[in-house]
């Protein structure tokens, strides 16, 4: 069904992640070949190398790992763009024990520097403005992994150049056991996802608002906001840690409603994108995937679902990770049908012992009659030449 659009996205997330890594490697290739050249003559390490690779290692503490990430959470690429920074131009006034931000740091070169310096402006530029912006949005989460694999791999450099210090204590949870810096890595990725998601959803929330300069605003106001959480951290990993596990609780708070909202953000703009680039050929045996506009029974608003036709009515179905998935059967003498075309999204409006609209995307733009069909639900052609306003707009994606 989207099998080229899938490809597409898999070249996107290729570059936005092997760019930065290319970047991180070809400096850990600069400090290595110094260390051997600086070494060749003697052959041995001295008493004091070691000494010095045993308390860069150490200095990477819990402060220094977790006082960026709301700031990288915030503007992925433009976050590490400042800590390369810092380390290059900040030895004055920075945290002299911060491993991250340290001469020895594979974060001080300018190769480093100027790559997400690039890769900040590339994906932000197209946030200014409203019509650009979906595009931004669609790859944004790209961003977000390329920014916590960078992360996650300038840590594994860090400890792997400090071969000799002695491994990090074991946690024992149940039949599962982490050592220290394992549960670190992986706290990093929660706190930079769930601070990310909720960021994601006021950016599209301030998009669909009526307001030709607010997007811009917001994008800059994001990127101060980045560099001051930033500039903190580099005066006091700790204060910046603290910092974040505020920010972080609050977002936590907001997590579960921004999350289900992400993901149908997420998937009306990847579709708003893949089918003007390569709209589909046929529609897909598979269900179709819709979101309630307001909670169904158990099923809450915006919960990703699929909708299928079964017997002589449909069948709803949200997948859950950890529980047991919800299906709700919507059927009956009085249960009807109608599917409604909208300007950013489409509509499936159900009748009967079941009353619910089901937003679903674009995806299936020039083929609704087709998928209206396959669903056996009747198609409101009416709508189809109806004038949006933003009113309009704002309601398809509340």
């Amino acid at each position: 069904m989207r099998t080229q659009s899938h490809y597409k996205l898999s070249i996107l997330i290729a570059c936005g992640i092997l760019l930065p890594a290319t970047a991180i490697s070809s400096r850990a290739q600069e400090l290595s070949s110094d260390e051997v050249g600086s070494h060749q003559s003697s052959r041995q390490f001295s008493a004091a190398d070691v000494v010095g690779a045993q308390q860069f290692g150490e200095t990477l503490g819990v402060a220094d790992w977790l006082g960026p990430l709301a700031p990288v959470a915030l503007s992925p690429f433009f976050g590490i763009a400042c800590l390369s920074g810092m380390a290059l131009y900040g030895q004055g006034w920075i945290a002299a024990d911060n491993a991250f931000l340290g001469e020895g740091s594979p974060l001080n070169n300018s190769g480093v520097f100027w790559t997400f310096l690039i890769l900040t402006l590339i994906t932000s530029v197209p946030r200014l403005t409203k019509v650009s912006k979906p595009f931004a949005q669609a790859i944004d989460q790209v961003e977000t992994w390329a920014g916590i694999i960078t992360m996650l791999t300038l840590r594994f450099m860090i400890r792997a150049e400090t071969p000799d210090v002695a491994e990090m204590a074991v946690i024992q949870m149940g039949f599962v056991s982490f050592s220290v810096d394992s549960l670190l890595m992986i706290a990093a990725i929660i706190n930079i996802v769930v601070i990310n998601t909720v960021r994601f959803l006021f950016e599209v929330l301030i998009w669909i608002t009526p307001i030709p300069t607010v997007d811009a605003i917001f994008e800059v106001a994001n990127k101060t906001v980045c560099a001051a959480l930033m500039v903190v951290y580099g005066f006091s990993p700790t204060v910046a840690t603290v910092v974040n596990l505020a920010v972080f609780a609050v977002a936590l708070v907001l997590f579960g409603w921004a999350y289900r909202r992400q993901i149908f953000f997420r998937a009306i703009l990847l579709d708003a994108v893949w089918a003007f680039c390569a709209p589909p050929k046929t529609v897909s045996e598979k269900p179709l995937l819709v979101f309630p506009v307001s909670a169904i029974g158990p099923v809450p608003a915006r919960a990703r679902c699929t909708l299928d036709r079964a017997g002589t009515g449909w069948t709803l179905r949200h997948d859950r990770l950890f529980r047991k998935d919800l299906v709700l059967d919507i059927s009956g003498d009085d249960c009807s049908a109608e599917l409604r075309p909208g300007f950013i999204t489409n509509c499936v409006r159900l009748r009967g012992a079941t009353v619910a609209n089901l937003t679903f995307s674009r995806w299936y733009k020039g083929l609704l009659p087709e998928l209206a069909a396959s669903l056996e639900i009747t198609l409101n052609q009416t709508d189809t030449a109806t004038i949006r306003t933003s009113e309009d707009l704002k309601a398809e994606l509340a």
